[in-house]
Parts: structure tokens; C-alpha cells; sequence
């Protein structure tokens, strides 16, 4: 099987976008790529997204070569090829989910509940986590993971002790 990315010394991806005949789809052997490949890669352009949507209902009812085919037409058409980033998931929302999992638990917040308060929750977090960390009992590694001052939670205690 080839690599569906090289057909040819030519492009496939390439070729889908910018090729106005569709001539070149009959020199490619249905062994020569996989669709849901193509698909992943389709699937990461945002100006597509509704076009890939509809199409990944045929990626694996379709064979190989009908299904390029059905993409070729379906695409519009541009100059080049375009520039497409690998999606990556977001990190904001599992930044403090250690944190968020024990506090949706203290509170016995249902999902709807959580996810309207999420937000005010972090926000609440970052402006002072020693006060969160220390009330929920984090372990030490997550402090030095958000730069928290170990070091001073553990003198206060000390005073806090010395003074009963």
C-alpha cells in the first residue's frame, strides 16, 4: 500500500484541491490510499468542515477510488493546496481538573451545574491557589507544577501551630 499523501510524485491532497479534471482519479488503484486517512486529513481543514462532516458517512462504505472521487467533487476547487495545523485539545480545560473533579465532589454539582460554573471556578483558582490547594489537600509535585510556594504553606502552618 502506498503512502496516499505520495501518488505518483504527485500529491493526493493536492490534487483534490486543485486539480479541475478528474482524469488522475483513474490511474489511482484502490489499494493506493485509505479513506478514513484522507478523511483525518480533510477533517483538519475548518473551512471544509461541513463538507467532511457530510462526507465521513461514506468513508467506509465506499470503496476507495469512488470515494475520492465523491471527495474531488464535492471540494471546491482553489490555486493551491492549503495550510492546515494538526488540531490539538485545548488545555485550558484540563489544566485544574484535578482540582475541579474534587471540588464538582465536595459540592455534588450535576453536569449542567458544572459546566456553568467551570469558568468563575477558574478564574477563582488562579487568583489564589494556595488557598484551593491547601483546602483540597494537592499533592506537592502539582504545586511546583503551577508554581506555587510549597515552601510557604508549610511555614504558615508551622506559625499557626507555635501560636495554640
Amino acid at each position: 500500500m502506498m503512502n496516499f499523501i505520495d501518488f505518483k510524485g504527485d500529491c493526493i491532497l493536492r490534487r483534490i484541491y486543485t486539480d479541475k479534471s478528474i482524469k488522475w482519479i483513474e490511474e489511482v488503484e484502490d489499494n493506493d490510499f485509505a479513506p478514513h486517512l484522507l478523511s483525518l486529513w480533510l477533517s483538519m481543514n475548518d473551512r471544509i468542515r461541513i463538507q467532511t462532516r457530510w462526507l465521513d458517512k461514506y468513508t467506509y462504505t465506499l470503496p476507495p477510488r469512488m470515494y475520492l472521487s465523491l471527495v474531488w467533487s464535492i471540494l471546491p476547487k482553489e490555486s493551491r493546496m492549503p495550510f492546515c495545523k494538526y488540531i490539538k485539545k485545548d488545555k485550558s480545560e484540563e489544566e485544574y481538573k484535578f482540582i475541579l473533579d474534587k471540588i464538582r465532589h465536595h459540592y455534588k454539582m450535576s453536569d449542567n451545574d458544572f459546566n456553568a460554573n467551570k469558568t468563575r471556578l477558574i478564574k477563582m483558582i488562579d487568583e489564589d491557589k494556595e488557598s484551593w490547594f491547601k483546602f483540597y489537600g494537592v499533592e506537592k509535585k502539582k504545586w511546583k507544577e503551577f508554581e506555587v510556594d510549597f515552601e510557604f504553606m508549610k511555614e504558615k502552618k508551622k506559625k499557626a501551630l507555635e501560636g495554640f
